[in-house]
């Protein structure tokens, strides 16, 4: 059968017009974004409206008290102590994880054999349950009796880190490296398997070395990954609260009390809904200002040419 040319250049008919099409892409949009608003934008906004108020659960009654809530938390100290904390965490736990886990993934993406092994050794912290694992890690850190103080204890003189101003907060870290490094290797692993192969092999042939070759072909091509996996352990460590609440309850003294941590205390432990929500403001804004920072990074990374 054949096709006369002019069947061939027959137009294709418009689209149908009329309010059908232009209603049926809000009309597919449209549940997904109502669980976008009961269960993400309307918390945040009566968490906002809460930090105005005071609430007394048990009398039942609230009370509109401005920025009551607000001074009131600057006034205590407990904020400036928990952001002093959360972000001493960060910086024991975000460097050290991605660090180490950019080493692992270098290494087992240079094996032959064995590779997946490997990856689900390294992922097992990620899938386990934290809240176990916490309490593992809290009979190890028993002091005089568990096995750290009985072995790294005993060749450098510490010992009883729960217990410790200033060692609990390295503590609830170590397990937070512990928990965080096989979901880094995993992302680096992927970001390695996009690296262009003929780019590698084409610096090999100009006799570039080892360095060489990750510094100036390996890394920029992962710039990107690099930067989504510093935010997102960064936005983990700001809201650690299982481990800080299993091994150390945010003590001693409140050296170890993050601002997850706080935000529990205060709005579910003391029931001070108002106090709660100021702390939750605070966490909310760096959450935001970490989700920003990433935007902005990736969007330089993509105009210089990175891939």
């Amino acid at each position: 059968m054949t096709v006369s040319p002019a069947a061939l250049l027959t137009p294709i008919p418009a689209a149908p017009t009329g309010m059908g099409p232009r209603i049926a892409p809000y009309l597919l949009v449209g549940p997904l974004m109502l669980l976008l608003f009961v269960f993400a934008i309307l918390p945040c906004l009566l968490t906002l409206l809460l930090a105005f108020f005071d609430v007394d659960i048990l009398a039942g009654t609230i009370r509109f008290v401005g920025f009551e809530n607000f001074t009131r938390a600057a006034a205590r100290g407990e904020v400036l102590n928990s952001l002093r904390v959360t972000f001493t965490y960060i910086l024991l736990t975000v460097p050290p994880s991605m660090i180490l886990g950019l080493l692992i993934a270098l290494a087992i993406n240079s094996l032959r054999r064995g590779r997946a092994f490997w990856q689900a050794v390294y992922f097992l912290p990620v899938a386990a349950t934290l809240v176990a694992m916490s309490i593992v890690w809290r009979w190890m850190f028993v002091g005089r009796r568990g096995i750290v103080d009985q072995t790294l204890g005993q060749m450098t003189g510490l010992v009883d880190w729960l217990n410790s101003p200033v060692l609990s907060l390295p503590a609830v870290a170590i397990v937070g490296n512990w928990q965080q490094i096989g979901f880094v290797v995993v992302l680096y692993l992927a970001a390695l398997a996009s690296v262009p192969r003929h780019q590698i092999d084409a610096a090999r042939v100009d006799g570039a070395g080892a360095w060489h070759r990750f510094w100036h072909v390996t890394w920029p091509a992962i710039g990107p990954t690099t930067v989504f996996v510093g935010i997102i352990t960064s936005v983990n460590a700001l809201r650690v609260f299982d481990t800080v609440s299993t091994m150390t309850g945010g003590g001693p003294s409140r050296s170890s009390q993050t601002l997850a941590h706080l935000m529990w205390e205060r709005g579910i432990y003391f029931f001070d809904i108002g106090g709660g929500s100021v702390v939750t403001l605070v966490l909310l804004a760096l959450a935001i200002a970490a989700t920003a920072l990433q935007r902005i990074m990736t969007a330089r990374l993509e105009k210089a040419g990175t891939r």
